[in-house]
Protein backbone atom coordinates (compact mmCIF):
# COMPACT_ATOMS: atom_id res chain seq x y z
CA UNK A 1 0.00 0.00 0.00
CA UNK A 2 0.97 3.27 -1.26
CA UNK A 3 1.06 6.49 0.84
CA UNK A 4 -1.40 8.87 0.56
CA UNK A 5 -0.25 12.33 -2.04
CA UNK A 6 -0.60 15.31 -0.21
CA UNK A 7 0.89 16.74 -3.47
CA UNK A 8 -1.08 20.08 -4.59
CA UNK A 9 0.44 19.65 -8.29
CA UNK A 10 -1.45 21.08 -11.08
CA UNK A 11 -4.34 22.45 -8.75
CA UNK A 12 -5.96 25.71 -8.83
CA UNK A 13 -6.88 27.25 -5.04
CA UNK A 14 -9.09 30.01 -4.19
CA UNK A 15 -8.20 31.50 -0.83
CA UNK A 16 -10.21 34.32 0.63
CA UNK A 17 -9.28 36.89 3.07
CA UNK A 18 -5.75 35.67 1.79
CA UNK A 19 -3.72 39.44 2.88
CA UNK A 20 -3.04 38.32 6.23
CA UNK A 21 -3.00 35.74 8.86
CA UNK A 22 -4.52 32.24 8.32
CA UNK A 23 -5.42 33.09 4.88
CA UNK A 24 -1.91 34.34 3.85
CA UNK A 25 -0.16 30.95 5.70
CA UNK A 26 -2.54 28.74 3.65
CA UNK A 27 -1.96 30.24 0.24
CA UNK A 28 1.78 30.35 0.29
CA UNK A 29 2.48 26.87 2.06
CA UNK A 30 -0.61 25.22 -0.99
CA UNK A 31 1.65 27.24 -3.97
CA UNK A 32 4.96 25.09 -1.73
CA UNK A 33 2.64 22.10 -2.31
CA UNK A 34 2.03 22.71 -6.15
CA UNK A 35 -1.19 24.68 -6.61
CA UNK A 36 -1.83 28.00 -8.67
CA UNK A 37 -3.59 30.34 -6.21
CA UNK A 38 -5.28 32.66 -6.69
CA UNK A 39 -5.69 35.49 -3.54
CA UNK A 40 -8.64 37.58 -2.80
CA UNK A 41 -9.47 40.40 0.55
CA UNK A 42 -11.43 43.48 0.27
CA UNK A 43 -8.55 45.32 0.67
CA UNK A 44 -5.99 45.04 -2.11
CA UNK A 45 -3.98 48.12 -1.92
CA UNK A 46 -1.86 48.54 1.22
CA UNK A 47 0.93 46.27 -0.13
CA UNK A 48 -0.05 42.82 2.39
CA UNK A 49 -1.10 40.77 -0.37
CA UNK A 50 0.99 41.73 -2.69
CA UNK A 51 3.61 40.34 -0.43
CA UNK A 52 1.69 37.02 0.01
CA UNK A 53 1.40 36.97 -3.94
CA UNK A 54 5.28 37.57 -4.46
CA UNK A 55 5.85 34.75 -1.99
CA UNK A 56 3.35 32.17 -4.19
CA UNK A 57 5.59 33.04 -7.25
CA UNK A 58 9.09 32.20 -5.22
CA UNK A 59 7.56 28.61 -5.65
CA UNK A 60 7.03 29.04 -9.64
CA UNK A 61 3.61 29.05 -8.88
CA UNK A 62 0.99 31.46 -10.24
CA UNK A 63 -0.55 33.58 -8.28
CA UNK A 64 -4.14 35.89 -8.76
CA UNK A 65 -5.10 38.67 -7.10
CA UNK A 66 -8.56 39.36 -6.96
CA UNK A 67 -10.05 42.74 -5.12
CA UNK A 68 -13.49 40.44 -3.87
CA UNK A 69 -16.22 41.31 -0.83
CA UNK A 70 -17.00 38.70 -0.17
CA UNK A 71 -20.44 39.50 0.86
CA UNK A 72 -21.62 40.43 -2.36
CA UNK A 73 -22.44 38.32 -5.09
CA UNK A 74 -21.79 40.08 -7.82
CA UNK A 75 -18.08 40.47 -6.69
CA UNK A 76 -18.19 36.69 -5.55
CA UNK A 77 -19.52 35.84 -9.50
CA UNK A 78 -16.69 38.04 -10.96
CA UNK A 79 -13.93 36.62 -9.04
CA UNK A 80 -14.58 32.91 -10.33
CA UNK A 81 -15.01 34.39 -13.39
CA UNK A 82 -11.47 35.73 -13.35
CA UNK A 83 -10.07 32.36 -11.68
CA UNK A 84 -11.70 30.49 -14.60
CA UNK A 85 -10.43 32.76 -17.21
CA UNK A 86 -7.09 32.78 -15.84
CA UNK A 87 -6.48 28.92 -15.09
CA UNK A 88 -9.05 27.05 -16.77
CA UNK A 89 -10.61 25.43 -13.79
CA UNK A 90 -10.85 25.58 -9.21
CA UNK A 91 -10.38 22.53 -7.13
CA UNK A 92 -10.00 23.84 -4.00
CA UNK A 93 -11.92 26.71 -2.18
CA UNK A 94 -10.69 27.49 1.42
CA UNK A 95 -13.57 29.85 2.68
CA UNK A 96 -11.07 31.65 5.20
CA UNK A 97 -12.45 35.44 5.71
CA UNK A 98 -13.98 36.77 8.82
CA UNK A 99 -14.58 39.45 11.17
CA UNK A 100 -14.93 38.98 15.12
CA UNK A 101 -15.78 42.01 16.73
CA UNK A 102 -16.40 41.54 20.48
CA UNK A 103 -19.64 42.91 21.76
CA UNK A 104 -21.90 42.23 24.87
CA UNK A 105 -25.41 41.41 23.32
CA UNK A 106 -27.19 44.51 24.68
CA UNK A 107 -24.38 46.57 22.78
CA UNK A 108 -24.57 45.16 19.21
CA UNK A 109 -26.59 46.82 16.51
CA UNK A 110 -28.27 45.58 14.33
CA UNK A 111 -25.60 46.78 11.62
CA UNK A 112 -23.34 45.00 13.25
CA UNK A 113 -24.99 42.02 13.64
CA UNK A 114 -25.78 41.91 10.09
CA UNK A 115 -22.32 42.62 9.00
CA UNK A 116 -20.92 39.45 11.05
CA UNK A 117 -23.05 36.82 10.06
CA UNK A 118 -22.42 38.48 6.39
CA UNK A 119 -19.11 39.12 6.14
CA UNK A 120 -18.56 34.92 8.54
CA UNK A 121 -21.70 33.15 7.37
CA UNK A 122 -23.27 34.55 3.94
CA UNK A 123 -19.76 34.79 2.20
CA UNK A 124 -19.55 30.94 2.48
CA UNK A 125 -22.85 30.07 0.83
CA UNK A 126 -21.86 32.57 -1.84
CA UNK A 127 -18.18 31.40 -2.71
CA UNK A 128 -18.96 27.76 -2.10
CA UNK A 129 -22.29 27.93 -4.27
CA UNK A 130 -20.85 29.72 -6.87
CA UNK A 131 -17.28 27.75 -6.91
CA UNK A 132 -19.43 24.16 -6.89
CA UNK A 133 -21.31 25.13 -10.06
CA UNK A 134 -17.58 24.61 -11.68
CA UNK A 135 -16.45 21.83 -9.77
CA UNK A 136 -19.75 19.59 -10.84
CA UNK A 137 -19.05 20.32 -14.00
CA UNK A 138 -15.35 19.34 -12.97
CA UNK A 139 -16.61 16.09 -11.24
CA UNK A 140 -14.07 17.30 -8.57
CA UNK A 141 -13.32 19.50 -5.88
CA UNK A 142 -12.40 20.00 -2.29
CA UNK A 143 -13.90 22.99 0.05
CA UNK A 144 -12.61 23.86 3.48
CA UNK A 145 -14.59 26.26 5.19
CA UNK A 146 -13.10 28.06 8.34
CA UNK A 147 -14.76 27.27 11.35
CA UNK A 148 -14.07 28.49 14.93
CA UNK A 149 -14.52 26.47 18.26
CA UNK A 150 -17.00 29.43 19.10
CA UNK A 151 -19.58 27.57 16.94
CA UNK A 152 -19.02 24.81 19.11
CA UNK A 153 -19.09 26.06 22.28
CA UNK A 154 -19.69 29.90 23.27
CA UNK A 155 -18.18 33.10 24.28
CA UNK A 156 -20.06 35.42 26.20
CA UNK A 157 -18.65 38.94 24.30
CA UNK A 158 -19.33 37.72 20.51
CA UNK A 159 -23.20 35.97 19.89
CA UNK A 160 -23.22 37.09 16.29
CA UNK A 161 -19.85 35.72 15.77
CA UNK A 162 -20.83 32.21 17.30
CA UNK A 163 -23.62 32.35 15.25
CA UNK A 164 -22.10 32.33 12.48
CA UNK A 165 -19.47 29.48 13.05
CA UNK A 166 -22.02 27.38 14.24
CA UNK A 167 -24.03 27.43 10.99
CA UNK A 168 -20.73 27.24 9.16
CA UNK A 169 -20.47 23.90 10.31
CA UNK A 170 -23.46 22.74 9.75
CA UNK A 171 -23.71 24.51 6.31
CA UNK A 172 -20.48 22.26 5.70
CA UNK A 173 -22.71 18.95 6.36
CA UNK A 174 -25.37 20.12 4.09
CA UNK A 175 -22.83 20.95 1.55
CA UNK A 176 -20.94 17.49 1.66
CA UNK A 177 -24.48 15.78 1.60
CA UNK A 178 -25.91 17.69 -1.82
CA UNK A 179 -22.33 17.42 -3.77
CA UNK A 180 -21.27 14.35 -3.04
CA UNK A 181 -22.45 13.02 -6.20
CA UNK A 182 -19.93 15.37 -7.98
CA UNK A 183 -17.19 14.29 -6.08
CA UNK A 184 -16.69 17.29 -3.93
CA UNK A 185 -15.57 16.77 -0.67
CA UNK A 186 -16.56 19.58 2.24
CA UNK A 187 -14.96 20.16 5.31
CA UNK A 188 -14.61 22.36 8.43
CA UNK A 189 -11.32 23.14 9.75
CA UNK A 190 -12.31 24.57 13.71
CA UNK A 191 -9.35 26.98 14.80
CA UNK A 192 -8.94 27.71 18.46
CA UNK A 193 -7.00 30.78 19.75
CA UNK A 194 -4.48 32.00 16.86
CA UNK A 195 -1.95 34.66 17.09
CA UNK A 196 -3.55 36.57 14.57
CA UNK A 197 -5.23 40.35 14.10
CA UNK A 198 -8.65 38.61 14.56
CA UNK A 199 -7.64 37.97 18.02
CA UNK A 200 -5.21 40.95 18.81
CA UNK A 201 -7.55 42.43 21.81
CA UNK A 202 -7.42 39.02 23.34
CA UNK A 203 -3.79 38.54 22.60
CA UNK A 204 -3.53 42.61 24.08
CA UNK A 205 -5.72 42.23 27.36
CA UNK A 206 -3.57 41.01 30.19
CA UNK A 207 -6.30 39.39 31.88
CA UNK A 208 -8.25 37.63 28.82
CA UNK A 209 -4.79 36.45 27.88
CA UNK A 210 -4.11 34.51 30.87
CA UNK A 211 -7.60 33.40 30.91
CA UNK A 212 -6.88 31.52 27.49
CA UNK A 213 -3.33 30.20 27.96
CA UNK A 214 -4.42 29.09 31.56
CA UNK A 215 -7.29 26.91 29.80
CA UNK A 216 -5.29 26.13 26.38
CA UNK A 217 -3.70 22.72 27.66
CA UNK A 218 -0.36 23.78 25.58
CA UNK A 219 -0.44 27.37 27.34
CA UNK A 220 -0.25 29.67 23.79
CA UNK A 221 -1.78 30.62 21.03
CA UNK A 222 -1.35 28.92 18.17
CA UNK A 223 0.55 29.90 14.56
CA UNK A 224 -1.47 30.40 11.56
CA UNK A 225 1.55 27.89 9.79
CA UNK A 226 0.16 25.09 12.89
CA UNK A 227 -3.37 25.08 10.30
CA UNK A 228 -1.03 24.18 7.25
CA UNK A 229 -1.09 20.63 8.00
CA UNK A 230 -4.76 19.80 8.31
CA UNK A 231 -5.56 22.45 5.64
CA UNK A 232 -3.21 20.72 2.97
CA UNK A 233 -4.95 17.05 4.32
CA UNK A 234 -8.17 18.61 3.55
CA UNK A 235 -6.86 20.07 0.17
CA UNK A 236 -4.97 16.75 -1.59
CA UNK A 237 -6.09 13.22 -2.59
CA UNK A 238 -5.42 12.25 1.28
CA UNK A 239 -8.70 13.09 2.23
CA UNK A 240 -10.67 11.75 -0.36
CA UNK A 241 -12.69 9.68 1.70
CA UNK A 242 -13.73 12.66 3.98
CA UNK A 243 -16.89 14.74 3.89
CA UNK A 244 -18.70 16.34 6.24
CA UNK A 245 -16.01 15.98 8.48
CA UNK A 246 -15.00 18.70 11.46
CA UNK A 247 -11.42 19.07 12.59
CA UNK A 248 -10.86 20.82 15.75
CA UNK A 249 -7.29 22.51 15.98
CA UNK A 250 -7.10 24.51 19.26
CA UNK A 251 -4.49 23.00 21.22
CA UNK A 252 -7.29 21.12 23.23
CA UNK A 253 -9.07 24.00 24.49
CA UNK A 254 -12.57 22.68 23.91
CA UNK A 255 -11.23 19.50 26.34
CA UNK A 256 -12.66 20.78 29.12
Amino acid sequence: MSLPSFSLEGKVSIITGARRGIGAALAVAFAEAGSDVAICDVVVDDGLIAAVAKDIQKFGRRALVVKTDVTSESDVENLVKKVVDEFGRVDILVNNAGIAPLNKTFDVTVEEWDRVIDTNLKSVFLLSKAVAKVMVKQKSGKIINMGSIYGMMATNVSIHYCAAKAGIAQMTKAFALEWARSNINVNCIVPGQFATELTRRQQDEEAHRKFLEFKIPFKRFGQPEELVGPALLLASQASDYMTGAIVVVDGGYSIW
